[in-house]
């Protein structure tokens, strides 16, 4: 089965210390660290006084770090501060860094997406921009555009969430050239919910794949086989429950499982 990243967003009160060990447990073979601050959730921060623990974690575990949360290209740093994260990340043995556009319109988006491809690239890091149903790019056409601006070899990151909460489906996934996917962030939700419960559920109050009504065996069926599958799924529901980290690391690796057969077994059979 395609291997599955722990995206740590899934466990907001867990260090990056931590988190290896308990995504080797789950089953997982991947997981992603926030890494540029300011973090959703303080403890989820890693910094580079954290560098020879997390290394220690991820070799013992035998867990990869694949992406780079998260960077955000409306801000006021100069593209050139975020170097040292991604140094920092590269170090690790990341593959990949995201970034989103999260503020009003500006007319130097482009060139600050070239500017952090640029410094990708000079780590090693393949260039990932996530369409955010808060931000300025929110779609997935919005985010191929950005990237077609810039004139980069990026791809996007589809997180399921941003995408359904935007009016998307899986039809926008089969309308871009697949070659622009290469990540998808996994969740389940409810059809429909209040605006402004939008960013609430973004950030802590996520369902696990098949608790809710998202399509997901539509939009996975419209995924290339090339896109990193992540499961996103911070659970307001199981940290008041007093779940474990093992223990929601475990059903979100379960869920994901399901899901991803139902895909894999049905292409099978075309």
């Amino acid at each position: 089965m395609k291997a599955i990243s722990l995206d740590c967003l899934t466990l907001p009160d867990v260090s990056p210390v931590d988190l290896f060990g308990i995504a080797a447990d789950a089953g997982f073979a991947l997981a992603s660290v926030w890494v540029q601050p300011p973090a959703v959730y303080p403890v989820m921060l890693a910094s580079p006084a954290m560098q020879a623990d997390i290394a220690r974690a991820i070799s013992a575990s035998g867990v990869i770090l694949g992406n780079l949360e998260v960077f955000n290209l409306n801000g006021n740093t100069p593209i050139a501060e975020y170097e040292w994260t991604l140094a920092f990340g590269a170090e690790l043995g990341a593959r990949s860094a995201s970034a989103i556009n999260f503020g009003p319109a500006r007319p130097d988006i482009a060139e600050r997406l070239a500017a952090f491809h640029g410094l990708c690239r000079r780590h090693g890091l393949k260039t990932y921009l996530e369409p955010i149903s808060m931000g300025a790019t929110r779609t997935l056409q919005e985010g191929v555009d950005l990237i077609r601006e810039a004139g980069v070899d990026a791809r996007l990151v589809v997180d399921c969430a941003h995408l359904l909460r935007t009016g998307g489906s899986s039809k926008d996934l089969t309308a871009i050239a697949p070659d622009y996917i290469g990540y998808v962030q996994v969740c389940d939700g409810p059809a429909t919910i209040a605006e402004d419960e939008i960013g609430d559920e973004a950030a802590a109050n996520r369902l696990y794949p098949n608790e809710g009504d998202f399509p997901l065996f539509e939009i996975l069926s419209a995924v290339p086989s090339h896109a990193i599958l992540g499961v996103e799924t911070p659970s307001r529901s199981r940290l008041e429950r007093g779940l474990t980290a093992l223990e929601r690391a475990r059903e979100a690796f379960q869920a994901m499982t399901d899901i991803v057969r139902k895909v894999e077994i049905a292409r099978e059979r075309i």
